[in-house]
């Protein structure tokens, strides 16, 4: 009987044994194993092997999964390197563009006036004593070419930076751009209580209806469009609207850099350094939507003078507020502020 109870200990023995073989055995294979794989998968990844985790390690599913999970999570990080590459490569050949732009519309057309404008002067001094009447004539030539040449000018800073804009404000600088006689035509409502926004602000609201009206005349050959500029307590929203042909909008805005499409992504980009959000919705055949926020300091106040200019300020209506010696000093534009900024004491009340 004795004998019988100890051989069956040593199988149960045996079996425990072979179990535990087995399961280490399992253990090893199946987790251990394809853990110690991950992780140097893992240290590969951090020496910059972008792809290392495209390797399958085997093991449990849980194990599959995280690795799944990591090597996407890869794949998106080398997406946004791609897509911020490319942006930055276009970003550079369009400041490169734009300078070569500028430097051929001045060669072309300014340099070419001031030239015109020498050589009148030139030959009235040659006949200053013998031709009086031909001196009349090439001075009221050079005159007129240097007025071509101020206009020109003037065009140009323009573009580079509106005039309007910062003495006259956002929705006049945008009411003249909406008035220019250029496809397409576009109208522009302005609701809610207008006022000035601070300089950053304004000047992206601006490029982002300018790049908007590019599209949609240069991709969507729009005829006509829509701006709205709308002013809340809080924010300021600019939505464009255009009957032109549309596109299917990708679920990521960044994928069109990899389209080759910029100008959305730099208005974006300008936008969201403001903690604005800017919003693209278009059906192919149906037009295009675009809407930009951006948020806006409150400004609060019954009624103002701004000590610069002393212009009468409305409620909702300041530029901007800065605080001065413990009292609170608003004013109506960029200019004015500026004027305060630099010599404050000029214009204290006490001095005044």
């Amino acid at each position: 009987m004795f004998h019988v109870h100890a051989s069956e200990f040593v199988a149960m023995c045996g079996v425990a044994i072979a179990l535990l073989v087995v399961s280490n055995a399992w253990f090893y294979l199946r987790v251990l194993r394809p853990v110690s794989r991950l992780a140097q998968q893992a240290k590969a990844l951090e020496h910059g092997d972008l792809a290392a985790l495209e390797a399958t390690c085997g093991g449990i599913n849980e194990i599959s999964e995280l690795r799944l999970s990591m090597a996407s999570m890869v794949r998106h990080v080398r997406r946004a390197q791609t897509q911020h590459a490319a942006y930055a490569e276009r970003l550079a050949d369009s400041r490169e563009d734009e300078r070569k732009r500028i430097a051929h519309e001045l060669h072309d057309t300014t340099i070419q006036s001031l030239v015109a404008v020498a050589q009148a002067v030139d030959l009235a001094r040659t006949w200053l004593r013998d031709q009086p009447q031909r001196v009349e004539e090439a001075l009221t030539l050079a005159r007129e070419q240097a007025a071509n040449a101020v206009a020109e000018l003037r065009d140009h800073i323009a573009d580079l930076r509106p005039p309007a804009l910062e003495e006259l404000g956002l929705g006049a600088a945008l009411g003249m751009l909406a008035d220019k006689p250029v496809v397409p035509k576009t109208r522009l409502d302005v609701t809610g209580t207008s006022r000035r926004l601070n300089e950053a602000a304004e000047l992206t609201v601006f490029r982002a209806a300018q790049e908007a009206l590019s599209n949609a005349a240069r991709h969507g050959k729009a005829q006509s469009a829509e701006l709205t500029l709308a002013y809340s307590p809080d924010a300021v929203t600019l939505t464009v609207h255009d009957d032109g042909s549309g596109f299917e909008v990708p679920r990521d805005l960044n994928d069109l850099v990899l389209e080759g499409h910029y100008g959305l992504m730099g208005l974006r980009e300008r936008v969201g350094n403001l903690n604005g959000t800017v919003t693209v919705t278009s059906i192919p055949g149906g037009g295009t939507t675009i809407v930009a926020r951006i948020p806006t300091g409150v400004i609060t106040y019954d009624s103002a003078r701004d000590p610069v200019c002393g212009t009468a300020i409305e409620p909702g209506r300041a530029y901007k507020q800065t605080n001065y010696g413990g009292r609170l000093y608003t004013f109506c534009c960029p200019v004015c502020q500026g004027a305060f900024e630099a010599d404050p004491e000029r214009y204290m009340p006490s001095q005044g």
